[in-house]
């Protein structure tokens, strides 16, 4: 891991878009809040969160994908954007991350 990096463990969600983080992580790792994005919650609630370009590195495929701040007590989770940046999966069967290959027309 280079300067600023962070491991982090958290669940993978497939109903998330983005990527969240602990709001104590975004400050050690010095990822800027450069976007807001609204995104709503399973309660049917839309709130509106800042957001930046983080490095990811999931099953050793690292990327920069666009990640959301946490407020509070909420847990880290993996998005499926970023999933699909790092060219991965969760095969449902298995409850495993897969490697896909990127799909262009």
């Amino acid at each position: 891991m280079g300067q600023g990096a962070l491991e982090l463990g958290g669940l993978v969600d497939t109903a998330a878009t983005f990527t969240k983080i602990l709001s104590w992580a975004v400050q050690r790792a010095g990822i800027e809040g450069k976007y807001t994005v609204e995104i709503e919650l399973a309660d049917g609630r839309i709130i509106r969160r800042k957001a930046g370009l983080a490095e990811v590195e999931i099953e050793n495929v690292g990327r920069p994908a666009l990640v959301t701040f946490s407020d509070g007590e909420e847990r880290p989770l993996t998005g499926v954007t970023t999933l699909e940046v790092l060219g991965l999966r969760v095969n449902l069967v298995i409850r495993k991350l897969e490697k896909v290959r990127a799909v262009g027309y």
